[in-house]
């Protein structure tokens, strides 16, 4: 390399969640790999030894102890070649656990940077690096006096870097009035849709302003898929310009590299900031604050959606390794677009889309028109297609407990569901299967599932898309795929069908009718959570928002009814399936919405 330039890179590596010795035999691969093309500085994301959603597993000393060997291993295979490491991994000192950045050269330890800006979650597991500064402490046998995140490049007198660990807003610290030139963020933070677009539009900023080189690194997606999706999104910037950006969810190793300048040219240290714009108000009247505004942007974001949607489950497909899906396929939105997610995934792991098991069961409220559009969807799919009538079993079910014949109670409605649920999940048990869930975000949010029925699957893949936008998702599938199935089935009423059909042979059962528009229901979720907005608020805002559509009145009693049930059921979330977070509302008791099941609804309401 020519004194002019600094050759950086950016790994993320295939990882094995909790099997430290495994990932550290891939990270030095890579590590190989980026000094053959001359990377003189290198970095993974944070905890990279473990994984970083190992969760209540960090309090174990034998995970510590086999991350610290994969340590001593990474030095020891790296001590010949002449490469800076920047290496996410826990570290105890002093019988404290540091979420840290160790920076290796040569088979040594040389620096530790200890995370200071810890989250919740991590304060459960993790010291603040703040304890340690000015302090000499020994790390893994190296005597360190931590009082810096600033280095000097190995082979460039005077080229320093900082590191950075998940700084949600990017920043620019130089504590130490060095001409630092790059700065690594290393992070543990999860994908969401257009926060990859968030993270380029602040580091290009950044970036520019001070004059500086970028990196940014996010776990892969061999991290856990439980609540969230990790895209190992890498971005390398300098000077304002974008030199390389990584492959999002790949499962297997990336690296990326680019030479950054080294020039005296330099900015002060302050960066100019935009003035804030109350996207709160701006958005206050939008009436469909989970949809973008215009066409192509609600394109983009159906593509980006299915994209999380299709990585998740193939993480989950891969891991339990049998690599067949059951979905109970109902003509309904939902299920549909349960499957287009399970057909990309099979197809994103090689297989054949006859490892999807598709059931379709008609009880006594299907529908000629969503049973056919059920079989013909499975059909152009190149689904198993199995189908179950549910009627006899639930009969003999209803003459067992002593239901009334003409009984239409909701033990009537829920026991189907649950026959349905019955056999899903016992078919995936014949076949080496797991039950893929349909229901979505609204439903969840509302309660309106049944409990032990549709309200539990294996692997929930809608529960984090509302109902406003599953439609968009499937128009954009059918018109990408030329699928006239897909249009007439979100033409089809909102339905659980569970009561008898009349006379002609229609549903009688609209969910809508019962509950409530979803488009209001997803606009009070949304205020809800996102601004923690007051009922009189969210009253008062919709009714602009909707004028023309519905009264105050009518958005009154639909308030009331999403308040009560959203507060109420929180003892079906409580134990709701994993699932994948894709936006910036989550409903997951593991990480986003945090309540007791047993809330007194008494002054949720206007």
């Amino acid at each position: 390399m020519t004194e002019g330039y600094l050759r950086v890179g950016a790994i993320v590596p295939e990882i094995k969640l909790g099997n430290p010795l495994f990932n550290a035999s891939k990270i030095i691969e890579e590590i190989k790999e980026a000094y053959d093309y001359g990377v003189e500085v290198v970095a993974t994301s944070e905890l990279i030894t473990t994984g970083c959603s190992c969760g209540d597993l960090f309090y174990q000393d034998l995970l510590i102890e086999k991350s610290n060997e994969a340590i001593f291993k990474i030095c020891e295979e790296t001590k010949e070649i002449d490469i800076m490491i920047i290496l996410g991994a826990p570290i105890r000192v002093e019988n404290k656990l540091y979420n840290s950045a160790l920076i290796l050269y040569k088979g040594r330890i040389i620096g530790l940077v200890p995370k200071k800006n810890l989250s919740d979650n991590e304060k459960r597991w993790f010291a603040c690096g703040s304890e340690l500064y000015e302090k000499e402490i020994d790390v893994l046998g190296n005597n360190i006096t931590f009082d810096r995140n600033v280095f000097e490049a190995a082979n460039h007198k005077g080229a320093f870097f900082d590191v950075e660990l998940s700084v949600k807003e990017l920043s620019y610290l130089n504590p130490d009035n060095h001409t630092v030139y790059a700065s690594f963020n290393i992070t543990s933070d999860y994908d969401v849709v257009s926060k990859t677009t968030k993270v380029k539009r602040e580091a290009l900023k950044l970036s520019k302003d001070n004059g500086i080189a970028y990196i940014y690194i996010m776990p892969g997606l061999n991290e856990s898929t439980t609540d969230f999706v990790y895209s190992g999104y890498s971005l390398i910037i300098d000077d304002g310009t974008i030199l390389r950006e990584g492959q999002k969810f790949s499962f297997e190793s990336t690296l990326i590299h680019a030479d950054i300048k080294l020039n005296e040219e330099f900015n002060d240290y302050v960066i100019e900031r935009e003035e804030v714009v109350d996207k709160k108000a701006q958005k206050e009247l939008n009436k469909h604050p989970f949809v973008p505004k215009t066409k192509e942007d609600i394109n983009i974001r159906c593509k980006e959606i299915l994209e999380f949607q299709t990585a998740a489950l193939a993480r989950r497909i891969k891991q339990l390794g049998h690599g067949k899906v059951v979905i109970g396929l109902s003509g309904g939105s939902d299920s549909t677009l349960a499957l287009i997610v399970a057909d990309k995934a099979i197809k994103k792991l090689g297989l054949d889309s006859k490892n999807i098991i598709t059931i379709t069961m008609p009880g006594f409220g299907t529908s000629e028109r969503t049973y056919q559009n059920a079989l013909k969807l499975a059909q152009k799919y190149n689904t198993t297609l199995r189908e179950i009538d549910i009627k006899k079993a639930c009969a003999e079910h209803f003459k067992d407990i002593g239901l009334p014949k003409d009984d239409r109670s909701v033990a009537f409605e829920n026991a189907q569901a649950r026959e349905r649920t019955q056999i899903l999940m016992d078919v995936g048990n014949m076949e080496s299967a797991f039950l893929l869930g349909t229901g979505d975000m609204s439903e969840l949010a509302l309660g309106w599932c049944t409990y032990n029925g549709d309200h539990m699957s294996m692997y929930a893949v809608n529960s984090n898309i509302p109902k406003t936008m599953i439609k968009h998702i499937i128009r954009c599938e059918a018109e990408e795929t030329n699928n006239e199935v897909l249009l007439d089935i979100i033409d089809t009423p909102v339905s659980p069908e569970l009561l008898p059909l009349d006379e002609k042979g229609d549903m009688v059962q609209k969910t809508e009718s019962s509950i409530g528009p979803y488009e209001l229901h997803d606009y009070f979720l949304y205020h809800f959570l996102k601004y923690h907005s007051t009922p009189e608020h969210i009253l008062e805002v919709a009714t602009k928002a909707f004028e023309g559509d519905y009264s105050k009145e009518e958005i009154e009693k639909w308030l009331n009814v999403f308040l009560r049930r959203f507060i109420t059921q929180q003892f079906k979330r409580n134990c709701s399936t994993d699932g994948p977070k894709v936006g910036v509302i989550g409903l997951s008791p593991r990480g986003d919405l945090v309540l007791p099941s047993d809330l007194d609804s008494t002054i949720w309401k206007v």
